[in-house]
């Protein structure tokens, strides 16, 4: 008998740990526990953007740079999901650009679209279009601008249809103010 009550005392105790440490069947309190519990080290989100089932969130490396990644709400409750894709700071170029796959684990939530994101360092921007050069059907569209910090402004724009097959490449042109082009890759 004495060996059950060590057994009921041990399940409790882990149960116990469970209910403390946030985490419960239905995932996490906080956007930031579940990053953390869903193995991601950061030193600081910077933008957070909600989509349908989720949040996509932006946030700094380690190692420097910008990662995104998206947090799936289940309730009042978080759970990670899937991000990489790192971007660096420019240090050089006007904009940096990255791209991340968002739909890899979202095995029972809506799929999700290419994400693709980076910094704009170039002051003169204060538009930044995208489009596909393969179709733009997928992606045609001003990314959204989030002022950062000394200057540096994220950008983003999300899919407008989910791509099975991928596509070469993408199209970026950056304009002032007055609607002229001041920047241009392809």
């Amino acid at each position: 008998m004495t060996l059950l009550r060590k057994a009921n005392k041990i399940l409790l105790l882990v149960f116990l740990l469970l209910v403390i440490s946030g985490y419960t069947n239905n995932g996490y309190k906080s956007i930031e526990e579940a990053i953390q519990h869903g193995g991601i080290k950061y030193k600081q989100i910077y933008h957070q953007h909600e989509v349908n089932n989720g949040i996509i969130v932006f946030y700094e490396n380690p190692n420097g740079g910008i990662d995104a990644g998206i947090v799936y709400k289940l309730g009042d409750k978080y759970k990670w999901g899937f991000g990489g894709g790192t971007v660096p700071f420019p240090t050089e170029e006007a904009v940096t650009w990255g791209w991340v796959n968002l739909d890899s684990n979202a095995k029972d939530a809506e799929k999700q679209y290419q994400l693709y994101y980076g910094v704009i360092k170039e002051t003169q921007i204060s538009t930044l279009h995208i489009k596909h050069k393969g179709s733009e059907e997928y992606i045609d569209k001003d990314a959204e601008i989030i002022k950062l910090f000394d200057g540096n402004r994220l950008w983003f724009a999300l899919q407008d249809k989910y791509i099975e097959k991928y596509y070469d490449g993408f199209i970026l042109t950056g304009f002032n103010k007055d609607g002229t082009r001041v920047y241009h890759f392809d």
